[in-house]
């Protein structure tokens, strides 16, 4: 009876223990997770361990070796990183992640021509689902190497792909602010509000570019939202109160201005002179001959008026959502019709911008509106952000 109790016994514990596999999964997966929570606190000498123990347990993993790169790029091993993101491909040469990343460690080295060849094959991955991560770098190595206008190309198509993409907006939106275009650099943060996304510095720059347009009312507004948040800083509330002294200046400048104008006009008017009344002369009776000889009076034209023609009014902005963004414009309609057919989604339409097609769904007079529809469609399991056209 005991042997048997034994046996059961035995049997049992064979049924729970995991199988060598299984075990193997959870042991590297263990130091894995031990790695990722270490790189998220910036404890690299820690993520290094745990990622290497996870590399030798699973060599077959190309992630494991993608996290080990990381870590190592972020303490300047860039050789070691360079090696191991090397290793990922050759685990798996699909694993696009790990080619960005190498991508990006030839950009800290400033190798830019390494760094170039590396993202654009990352980008050539259709399936790849960080493209407006590869679109920053790209956007990067051409400012490095004085390229304005593909600098600014590739961090438009940076934006496109991810409109909530912050550290893009940012740069694009400083980017825009350097050379003067105001009115595009407002558009960008914006956009970022348009989709919740909010911060002290977005409000501080909001009121310095109202401040450039001289939309002083608008700019007071934001500076009192910032004043009165309670994630702004010291330094930033500092320089919102410096910005409005400039504000309260320019807007008494610009009243003494007018009433000096206005006192000007009142002076330059033409004073009008008291005539005497003189009695009139005694007429005489006119001769045929003083009438044959009189010329006849000239005409007084009255001036032409011309009407002021009202301004062009304004194209209304409209928001909509945008549902996807692709490369090529076969995906953009596979993807619209995929919608349409399965869904039975309708007011889809595809935009073409510098060479993305974007998917947008709707046209609402509203950001209110537009949320109200982004809410609807999460019940189609579809994710969307807002755009401004």
């Amino acid at each position: 009876m005991r042997f048997l109790l034994i046996l059961i016994w035995f049997v049992f514990f064979l049924s729970c223990a995991p199988t060598t596999k299984e075990g193997q999964v959870k042991d590297w997966l263990y130091y894995y997770d031990l790695g990722m929570s270490a790189l998220s606190a910036k404890n690299y000498s820690e993520a290094i361990a745990n990622f290497f123990i996870a590399t030798q347990k699973a060599p077959n993993e190309p992630k494991v070796w993608n996290a080990l790169g990381i870590a190592y790029m972020e303490v300047f091993e860039y050789e070691k990183a360079e090696s191991v993101f090397k290793r990922a491909l050759e685990v798996d040469k699909k694993f696009t992640e790990a080619r960005l990343n190498l991508g990006v460690m030839y950009f800290r080295k400033k190798d830019y021509e390494k760094a170039l060849r590396e993202i654009r094959t990352a980008l050539a991955d259709e399936a790849f689902p960080h493209k407006h991560i590869a679109f920053y770098y790209l956007a990067r190595i051409y400012k490095a190497l004085d390229n304005q206008n593909l600098y600014l190309e590739n961090l438009r198509k940076a934006t496109a792909y991810n409109p909530t993409f912050f550290e893009a907006q940012l740069e694009l939106a400083n980017a825009y602010e350097e050379m003067g275009d105001y009115r595009s650099a407002l558009d960008v943060y914006r956009n970022l509000l348009n989709n919740g996304i909010n911060t002290p510095q977005i409000e501080l720059s909001m009121a310095r570019l109202l401040f450039y347009t001289e939309d002083y009312e608008n700019a007071k507004l934001f500076i009192k939202r910032l004043i009165e948040n309670k994630q702004a800083d010291a330094s930033q509330k500092a320089k919102a109160y410096e910005l409005l002294n400039q504000i309260l200046v320019k807007e008494q400048e610009r009243l003494i201005s007018r009433k000096t104008a206005s006192t000007q006009k009142e002076r330059e008017k033409p004073k009008v002179e008291e005539k005497i009344q003189e009695l009139p002369p005694k007429e005489e009776p006119i001769s045929k001959e003083k009438l044959t000889n009189q010329t006849e009076p000239e005409m007084i034209k009255p001036e032409r008026k011309t009407e002021n023609k009202p301004a062009e009014a304004q194209k209304e902005r409209v928001f909509r959502i945008q549902l996807g963004a692709f490369s090529s414009e076969e995906s953009a309609k596979a993807w619209k019709e995929k919608i349409e057919k399965e869904l039975g989604i309708k007011d889809l339409m595809i935009v073409e911008q510098l060479g993305i097609y974007r998917v947008l769904y709707g046209s609402f007079k509203s950001r209110a509106e537009a949320e109200a529809q982004i809410e609807r469609l999460r019940n189609y399991n579809l994710y969307g952000f807002i755009v401004q056209d």
